[in-house]
């Protein structure tokens, strides 16, 4: 079957990994990538960004400030764009960046908008118990993702899903519906867009590493804490503090076996690290300790000898 001749010059602006999955999906495809914008030069993935355009063969126009620039303004303008899409940035766009192109820019939101504007919505649909969630493509405002709707498709969640496996799965799937979208406007012309309802809707805001808010409550019930290590695993990582030392928990499992003892409390260490909740037990199977460390349950407890009334904080 013959290729689809793409002719609309088109802006990719993106940060790793969706823009990369994005940049490749496109690029095999024929689209024509007329110029790409990767993260700012500060950023730990701009050089990463750059080297993976290049290896595909295509342009790459950085700024040196800020996306107001003079001169990196006048640079995209006179490329005579057509359409931008945006995978994964980070940053509210300026007017005068969203001016460079002649039909807007086009953002892929990994979650089932109005819900989960922010930056964090692959984490939170598994803190909130959700059952599904997808991807959205939507067009770019002063405001963040708050645009106009051109394209949505819903995924199932299943109950060992973690935020990598979404990650995966939402980055894939938004790279093929922009494929969808490109080839629908290279034949009928400017994508048409639905606003969004207005409304109180459930947030995204980011969770940092490292931060309190991604230690683990042990005074929670054990399927909270289960629930809470998939939703930061891998890229952020459920922290608790051991020994004095944090450790990152990356799996466990659920007993619904009250102990008497406090939470926090190790109850265990015959086969895992079996810790007392509020509500149940939870079984930490893989974890890491700092960069000595990482892997099975079993064996950091034959290194560390740990010890059961010892306690997890």
């Amino acid at each position: 079957m013959k290729k689809m001749e793409f002719k609309k010059r088109i802006l990719l602006v993106g940060m790793p990994d969706m823009a990369l999955i994005c940049m490749t999906k496109l690029a095999l495809e024929g689209v024509n990538i007329v110029v790409c914008v990767p993260p700012p030069k500060n950023h730990g993935t701009y050089k990463l960004f750059c080297d993976y355009a290049d290896n595909l063969d295509l342009p790459v126009i950085n700024y040196d400030n800020s996306l107001k620039d003079d001169d990196f303004i006048e640079k995209l303008k006179a490329l005579d764009l057509d359409l931008a899409v945006v995978c994964s940035y980070g940053k509210l766009f300026p007017p005068e960046f969203l001016s460079v192109t002649k039909d807007g820019f086009i953002n892929v939101h990994p979650s089932l908008l109005p819900k989960y504007r922010g930056a964090s919505p692959y984490q939170h649909v598994i803190l909130n118990k959700e059952k599904e969630t997808g991807v959205t493509l939507h067009y770019m405002d002063n405001h963040f993702d708050t645009g106009d709707i051109v394209a949505q498709q819903r995924v199932e969640i299943y109950n060992n899903d973690t935020m990598g496996t979404i990650f995966n799965r939402l980055n894939f799937l938004g790279a093929d519906m922009l494929v969808e979208m490109l080839t629908d406007y290279e034949k009928n012309g400017k994508p048409k867009g639905t606003k969004q309802p207005s409304g109180d809707f459930v947030k995204a805001p980011a969770l940092n590493a490292g931060t309190p808010e991604t230690f683990i409550n042990w005074n929670q019930s054990a399927d909270d804490i289960e629930r809470f290590v998939r939703a930061l695993n891998p890229f952020i990582s459920a922290l608790a503090f051991y020994r004095g030392n944090a450790l990152k928990i990356h799996m466990g499992y659920v007993e619904n076996y009250d102990s008497g003892f406090a939470p926090g409390t190790i109850i265990s260490t015959d086969f895992d690290l079996s810790v007392a909740t509020k509500k149940g037990t939870f079984h930490i199977t893989i974890l890491q300790a700092g960069s000595y460390f990482i892997g099975a349950a079993a064996d950091f407890i034959r290194l560390s000898h740990c010890k059961a009334g010892e306690l997890m904080e």
